[in-house]
Formats: structure tokens, C-alpha cells, sequence
């Protein structure tokens, strides 16, 4: 992707209204946007928003096949006891939680002052905990660096690093770190590292982390995490996740509806103050480009955070119709997207003014199809939802094997 310059792009396109939700810093991009650009002034802007230390993202294991096997309720109870245990025992060494957690994945911080070790102890004896009493598996990603904590996440190359390995390659049960925490160890410690050496060419030196001491003796009081849910189903949950009584588990209001998972490209590294700030200011574009183009449709944005933005239709033709043009207006500011298209039952949950999130099989497989399998400039849009669409006519063109589940899809 060519360089963000103000110069590029017409008057208004990073703009938004102050109303714009809680998952973007408007005051910020607008600062950054409408201002000289320089490195020095995106340090002085990111200043009171840099933290130095340990962040360490989880993903579920498993999911897309689950989600097709078992009822959706019933997965996120699985998947919401380890989540409460990495809350737990981060909580105990002094980590707290930054953002809202996704459904199926959670991110911790942990200041410079604690100690590489301890974290590392800490997290292969959660992984423990989490092996011998939860049903779903996670794995874990752990990375030293600078972040720049704005609207409720984190942003930063560091921040990239962390979250892409965590969720693209890591299996349950997994604990790797980054080269940059691994250098943080004292000398002859006592965990054993492998090299990960399949993924240092994108990656730099990732290290899976196979044995060492766990920490123990911590005192587990804090299982409460930030929810993506509302208070009640989030009570629900955690009822029946304790008491394995079917009748407690919430009965929430299921919508059948087109989901478009839309990934841009991320903006060049090589000044990393800079490229947060574009990160930022090329989201705000996402948000106000999406609220544009749903003007007049029968649809929702569910949320834009970091690269991604979540839009939900009725009508599979409205939503492989407002896909194109979103990939259109992109393209005409020479900004590249992959976009994936699914439909099926989910669950929205509306966390507050202007702050929804979003379950189910068809958000899994629309994310599957654009950043697993796709590649940018194009749309994937799967058998059930193109068939809706009217792309019946001929056969998918497309077939994937993920998580052991076969995927079909059309390429447009």
C-alpha cells in the first residue's frame, strides 16, 4: 500500500462525527489527520497513550468446526470458562485486561516491571488449568515491545505482531513468545524453547515455549473479563458454565442474516508512531465509508476495530452488492480489501450507543474465507450465502479445507 498522505485523498474522508462510538479515538485522528503528519508530532500525540511491556493475546482452538456441530449458546459457554482463567491469573501477577474481548479471544498487558518469567509461569500454569477443566482449548502468544493504547485496544506493529500469531498460528494448548520476551528471560532459565522457524520470515524468531517451571500459589480472585456479550447473557453463561444445568443457559434471539467481514490492507511499518496513527485514520475511513454506503440499505455496521469492519444484511443480494461498492471506493483511493460473505444464524448483542458485537458460525466462516483463504482485491462469498445471492447458476469456484471443516465459495 502506497504511503497515507492527507494529499491523497478527497476533503472529509477520515472524518467523523464525535458520536462515532466508543472503538475509535475521534479526537485523535482528528489531531493526526488535519496536522503535519511528522514523526514527532505522531510521538507527541501518542505520548500519554504508550505502554511499554508485555501483551499476551489468546484465540480459541477449534471454533469453526464447533460451530457447526453444537448450538451456538452452548460454545460460548465452553469457550467463556477459559477465558475467565486467563482474566484470573493474569489478574494475579499484576496484568490487567486492555479492550473488550472478542468472542473467542482475549488480550492481557502486563507492565515492564513483571518479569518475563513470571509471566511465562503464569501462562503455562493457566494453559494447565485451562487443560484439565475446560472443554475448549486455547492458545497463547506472549510479546515484549511498545503498544499505543487508544479507544479501548491496542495498536502498534508490536500490537500486530502479538495478536496475528496468536490467532493464525497457535493450536490449543500452545504458549510461543517472541524473541524480544525470550531476550527477557535471565540466563539460565529453566523453560525450554523451540523455534517456530516456519514463521520467521513474517514474523521475525517466534519460540514455542514446550516446558518449564509454572508458577503456583496465586491467588485466583478475578475471573471477571471484559464481555462482548450484555450483562445478563454474560451472568447466564457463567451460571451454567458452573452448574451444567441446560435450563439456566440463556435463550437469546437468534437473526439469520448476511454477515461481510471486510480486511484492508495495513499500512506500511517503518515508523511505527506514524503507521498507528494511519492504522487509525484509515479506520475511521472504513467507518465513514461503511455509514455511507449502508445510507438507504437495510443494514448494520457491527463494529470497526483495528484493520476489520463487521456489517450485517437481511438480503445476501444487499450485502454482495454493498461489498463491491465498499471494495470500489476503496480501490479508487488505491487502498486494497479482502472481504468474506457468509449467512446463517448469529447472535448481536448490543453492548451500548454505538457498541454492538457479533457470534456465530457465519461470522467465523466470512473471517475463514477473507483472511485465512483470500487474497486482497477480492470478494469470497460462500455456497449458502451466494446461492441466496443469486450465483447459484454455476458451481463455487472455489474449496477450502480449515479446521477440518470443507468450505465452497464463489470468487467475485
Amino acid at each position: 500500500m502506497a504511503k497515507f498522505a492527507r494529499d491523497r485523498f478527497p476533503p472529509g474522508f477520515f472524518d467523523l462525527p464525535r458520536d462515532a462510538g466508543e472503538t475509535l479515538p475521534v479526537a485523535v485522528i482528528e489531531q493526526w489527520t488535519h496536522g503535519d503528519q511528522t514523526r514527532e508530532t505522531a510521538r507527541a500525540l501518542l505520548a500519554p497513550h504508550t505502554l511499554l511491556g508485555t501483551v499476551v493475546s489468546s484465540d480459541s482452538a477449534g471454533l469453526t468446526r464447533l460451530t457447526r456441530e453444537l448450538p451456538l449458546v452452548t460454545i460460548l459457554a465452553m469457550v467463556n470458562r477459559p477465558k475467565e482463567f486467563v482474566h484470573a491469573y493474569g489478574r494475579a501477577v499484576g496484568g490487567r485486561a486492555i479492550g473488550v474481548w472478542a468472542a473467542d479471544n482475549t488480550q492481557m498487558f502486563y507492565p515492564a516491571e513483571v518479569p518475563a518469567e513470571r509471566v511465562l509461569g503464569m501462562l503455562l500454569a493457566a494453559l494447565d488449568h485451562v487443560g484439565r477443566e475446560c472443554e475448549v482449548g486455547i492458545g497463547l502468544c506472549a510479546h515484549a515491545g511498545e503498544y499505543f493504547e487508544l479507544g479501548g485496544g491496542v495498536y502498534g506493529p508490536d500490537a500486530d505482531r502479538v495478536e496475528v500469531v496468536a490467532e493464525e498460528h497457535t493450536e490449543g494448548g500452545e504458549l510461543v513468545v517472541t524473541d524480544t520476551l525470550a531476550g527477557r528471560l535471565p540466563a539460565g532459565h529453566a523453560f525450554a524453547l523451540t523455534r517456530r522457524r516456519e514463521l520467521e520470515a513474517e514474523f521475525g524468531e517466534i519460540l514455542r515455549v514446550t516446558g518449564g517451571p509454572r508458577l503456583e500459589g496465586l491467588a485466583l480472585t478475578d475471573f471477571k473479563y471484559p464481555v462482548p456479550y450484555s450483562a445478563d447473557f454474560y451472568d447466564g453463561l457463567g451460571v451454567f458454565t458452573r452448574t451444567g444445568r441446560q435450563s439456566v443457559m440463556p435463550s437469546p434471539a437468534y437473526e439469520e442474516l448476511a454477515v461481510v467481514l471486510i480486511e484492508r490492507e495495513r499500512e506500511e511499518l517503518d515508523v511505527p508512531e506514524v503507521a498507528a496513527l494511519n492504522d487509525l485514520a484509515l479506520a475511521a475511513a472504513m467507518k465513514r465509508i461503511g455509514g455511507e454506503l449502508l445510507r438507504g440499505l437495510d443494514g448494520t455496521e457491527i463494529k470497526t476495530a483495528g484493520l476489520i469492519s463487521l456489517f450485517t444484511f437481511e438480503d445476501c443480494r444487499v450485502a454482495l452488492g454493498f461489498a463491491r461498492a465498499f471494495r470500489g471506493t476503496l480501490a479508487g483511493q488505491r487502498i486494497q480489501c479482502r472481504i468474506g460473505v457468509d449467512a446463517g444464524p448469529v447472535l448481536v448483542f448490543e453492548l451500548g450507543p454505538g457498541s454492538r458485537d457479533i457470534a456465530g458460525s457465519a461470522v467465523n466462516t466470512a473471517s475463514k474465507l477473507a483472511q485465512d483463504c483470500g487474497v486482497f482485491g477480492r470478494i469470497y462469498v460462500s455456497d449458502a450465502a451466494g446461492r441466496r445471492a443469486g450465483l447459484g447458476e454455476a458451481e463455487p469456484t472455489l474449496r477450502f479445507k480449515l479446521s477440518g471443516i470443507e468450505l465452497a465459495a464463489y470468487d467475485v
